[in-house]
């Protein structure tokens, strides 16, 4: 459980009063240098003011114990590595309510030039930590990176806050979700209670709220990020949704239905394999678009069948070649999962992932593992252990079964019988498919949900999915009123792909809600080596980018097409 640090706020209030006293009585005397100097100093003492104070229960909207600041820093504008300007960090814990749950631990980052807005950073895996609030969010494909001159939120004057999602840990370990209400906290709860602090000392800081929330977040951010449109959606007023794990029980079971064929005998696809089998899907899919670039810019064209690679007899022969339970590893991932029931909101399948037209599993040891040995280390670590083996099997151990000695291998994921109840419970309580987005859209929300083709860890169809159940809800001229979606060809899942897409999302977000100027004609920009640079229109689903001629490094080359 987290260190419950007390205070008394009288203390800190009077400290704040004394240093401001101290900033007057040192601007007198005709000192030239006194204004600016006077500025700083009220700066850190508003800065210092917060340390040690309490937020108390009641201005947290959510149940909890109240908040306390842990530490409250003024970082200057000339400190060493400090590109942001100007700031307050404040590090915080959100208490809960029941003793054995761990505390939520928050950072909020104020400017001294404060534009007025706040920007949620989203978590990813199973959180553990908070989000690098400091730098980019999510509102690309690449992580924590920026096409040229975009600099990052906090630096824009954006209050910028995260949490760990209310457990100390990593995005491989499961474990504290057999505790209540750090499942729930991690589930969706956390979002609330880290805005409601972020306010709370907002309000204390500058005098008052926030005039626009943004909230933006891939993968489990992504899910947080349409959380709070569905459930919070007087908190926020626009969302940046990337490659998100909305059906979040069904990505699980999923995972582990692969997980199973990946880790049967021979089924283990090594990353020499993966490259024969990209190269071979480039070969035959990748001029359908017009070009051959390395991007499969329309996958539902891509028919590839893996027999030309198949081992002679389909023993594993070598790394050139797949052998029959590696084939069937592949097509298990390119295959829907089926269930015997419902998860919430009456979902009964999980998409399948494009792996035989351009899902590049191999790209880092985070999916697969480093090897078919390595990838089932318990508990997970990062760069040996598969994500697709450790986030399945702690979700069933922990958040389902409660029984640290059950196995993903011994469970069937599509009927999993008298477990069945359990997994809908969790399901009502993580996943973010709902379609009720009525109150986000009356008070006019904006969202931006992408998803890239080339994903590797959370399908593209599931945002496709969950997207046309959108239309089907509120009609396509409404939808594209508060919504837009893309599906960026190439793109993966933070790292890995083929085109690792990059824009300035925040900026297109921010135009929507305060000037009305909807997000058109975007371009995209390519921030891997060694195609650094080359551009692509971004198109609204269902429309991809076509090769029309010229220079195919550039997005004038393509228009969007169906």
């Amino acid at each position: 459980m987290g260190t419950r640090l007390r205070s008394r706020r009288s203390w800190a209030i009077m400290g704040a009063l004394l240093a401001a006293s101290a900033v007057v009585v040192s601007g007198c005397g005709g000192n030239d240098a006194a204004p600016a100097n006077s500025a700083v100093q009220t700066s850190a003492a508003k800065c210092t003011a917060l340390a040690g104070m309490t937020v108390p229960a009641a201005s947290i909207g959510l149940p909890t114990t109240g908040a306390t600041v842990v530490s409250a820093t003024l970082v200057a504008d000339t400190d060493s590595g400090n590109t942001n300007g100007e700031y307050c960090k404040v590090l915080g814990s959100i208490h809960p309510v029941d003793f054995n749950a761990p505390d939520i631990r928050a950072e909020v980052d104020l400017p001294t030039n404060f534009n007025g807005k706040s920007v949620h950073f989203g978590g990813g895996g199973f959180d553990g930590t908070i989000p690098d609030t400091e730098g980019s969010p999510a509102d690309g494909f690449l992580i924590g990176a920026e096409p040229a001159g975009v600099t990052t939120p906090l630096r824009r004057g954006y209050v910028t806050l995260g949490s760990d999602g209310g457990h100390e840990g990593t995005a491989f370990d499961g474990s504290f979700a057999e505790n209540d209400e750090a499942l729930a906290n991690y589930a969706g709860d956390h979002i609330k209670k880290t805005h409601d602090f972020a306010a709370y000392l907002a309000k204390l800081r500058y005098g008052s709220v926030f005039v626009h929330s943004y909230y933006i977040g891939g993968s489990g951010g992504g899910r947080q990020g349409l959380i709070a449109a569905q459930r919070f959606p007087q908190d926020y007023d626009g969302i940046i949704s990337t490659f998100p794990a909305s059906g979040i029980t069904g990505l699980w079971l999923q995972m582990g239905r692969i997980s199973r064929s990946l880790f049967a005998p021979g089924g283990y696809v090594t990353p020499a394999k993966g490259k024969a089998i990209l190269a071979a899907v480039m070969k035959q899919c990748d001029a359908l678009d017009g070009v051959a670039d390395g991007i499969i810019s329309n996958p539902a064209a891509c028919a590839f069948d893996p027999t030309p690679i198949r081992c002679s007899g389909g023993a594993d022969t070598g790394d050139a070649c797949l052998s029959d339970a590696q084939i069937s590893t592949m097509t298990t991932a390119g295959t829907p999962l089926n269930l015997s029931f419902d998860l919430a909101n009456g979902i009964r399948s999980f998409p399948a992932y494009n792996s035989f037209s351009g899902a590049d599993f191999w790209s880092t040891a985070v999916a697969w593992g480093a090897s078919a040995t390595d990838a089932t280390i318990e508990p997970g670590v990062f760069g040996k252990s598969a994500f697709y083996y450790t986030f399945s099997n702690d979700m069933l151990r922990f958040a389902v079964a409660r029984d640290p000695g059950m196995s993903i291998f011994n469970f069937d994921p599509a009927s999993p019988r008298q477990a069945a109840p359990r997994v809908q419970a969790v399901s009502a309580l993580m996943d973010s498919t709902s379609t009720d987005l009525t109150q986000f859209q009356s008070r006019g929300g904006k969202i931006i949900l992408q998803h890239g083709q080339s994903d590797q860890f959370i399908p593209a169809q599931l945002s496709i999915d969950y997207y046309n159940r959108l239309v089907s809800r509120f009609g396509q001229g409404p939808l594209n009123k508060f919504l837009k979606f893309y599906v960026v060809p190439g793109a993966a899942h933070g790292f890995g792909g083929q085109f690792n897409a990059s824009y300035d999302g925040l900026t297109a977000l921010d135009n929507w809600v305060t000037g009305g100027t909807e997000p058109h004609n975007l371009t995209i920009t390519d921030l891997a080596p060694p195609t650094t640079g080359r551009t692509r229109p971004m198109c609204e689903y269902p429309q991809w980018p076509k090769y029309v001629g010229g220079d195919q490094n550039l997005a004038t080359s393509f228009v969007c097409s169906n």
